[in-house]
Order: structure tokens, then C-alpha cells, then sequence
């Protein structure tokens, strides 16, 4: 074997090392991604899921949750902060959820979930109202994707705010 042969040898076995290499740590780059999407996920699960809990444990928290939800307006100046804090808190995960879901990290059927539930919420005129005063916290794409939540559901049919279940039922 001459040194030219060994040179071809060692290049053409260099070159399937690192094709291999390229293949393994593809393969190692899909399976991080799928354990960062599952654990953003599982954190999106707990956040929504904590402060449903924190509220369903406090019937007075309950009490004002239904109270503002069908008229915001006729709450005190406490009551009213304390609801804005509680939908401030839910948007604020909630739109946490928007942008992971605009970058990609959560897959869209995950999303779409979530999505209705935040259509759930923001159903009620107390919500509704309470959004108008709360808005502007939120950057513009979130804001406009609420915004067009709220007209989504306005253009649709009648529906009565239900606050069991924080869902709507149909006329």
C-alpha cells in the first residue's frame, strides 16, 4: 500500500466518522428537544393548574370569581383590585403560554387546549371589563390575540356566562 492509498484510506474514514458523529448528535439534539417541549409543558400544566387550586380552596375567592365575572362594575374598589390581580396573574401565564407556543415549544394541539380555556375565562362581561383596565400591561401580540379571542366569541352565538367548570353554555 502506497502513502497516497493510506491518505485515501484515512480521509474516506475520517469522513464516515464524522458523518456518524453528525447522525448521533442529531439524535441526541431531537431527544433534548422533545424533554425541554415535555418539561415546558408539565410547568404550563402546574402554573395553570396552581392557581385554579389556590382559588377553588377560597370560597371567598370563589364568591368574587363568580361575582365579578358577571358584573366587574358593581364590586368595591378591593374587590375589584383583588379580581384584576387574579386575572392579571391567569394572563400573565397565559401569555406565557402564547409565546412558547409562537416560538414553537409546545406543540399546537397542546395549545389549542389552552387556548379554549383562556376563551373560557375571558367569556364573562367581568372579565371582559376587567381586561379593558388591565390591558396595556401585556405586550401588543397578546393583547391583540385577546382582543381577537373576545370578538371571536362576541361573533358567535348568544352565550350565557357559567361560572362552574369556567366554561359558557349555549343559548
Amino acid at each position: 500500500m502506497t502513502l497516497q492509498d493510506f491518505a485515501w484510506l484515512a480521509t474516506t474514514v475520517s469522513g464516515v466518522g464524522v458523518i456518524f458523529t453528525l447522525i448521533i448528535f442529531s439524535i441526541q439534539i431531537r431527544g433534548n428537544t422533545r424533554a425541554v417541549r415535555a418539561a415546558t409543558f408539565q410547568q404550563v400544566v402546574n402554573s395553570f393548574a396552581s392557581i385554579s387550586f389556590d382559588i377553588a380552596k377560597d370560597k371567598a375567592l370563589v364568591d368574587l370569581y363568580i361575582r365579578a365575572g358577571r358584573e366587574f362594575a358593581s364590586l368595591g374598589e378591593v374587590e375589584r383590585v383583588q379580581f384584576g390581580f387574579m386575572l392579571l396573574s391567569f394572563l400573565r401565564r397565559a401569555e406565557n403560554v402564547y409565546v412558547q407556543s409562537e416560538i414553537r415549544t409546545i406543540h399546537a394541539p397542546h395549545w389549542s387546549g389552552i387556548r379554549e380555556s383562556i376563551k373560557a375565562i375571558m367569556a364573562s362581561p367581568g372579565a371582559r371589563a376587567c381586561w379593558s383596565e388591565i390591558r396595556n400591561r401585556h405586550n401588543p401580540h397578546f393583547r391583540a390575540f385577546i382582543d381577537e379571542l373576545i370578538a371571536e366569541d362576541a361573533g358567535s352565538a348568544k352565550r350565557d356566562w357559567r361560572p362552574d367548570a369556567m366554561s359558557v353554555r349555549t343559548r
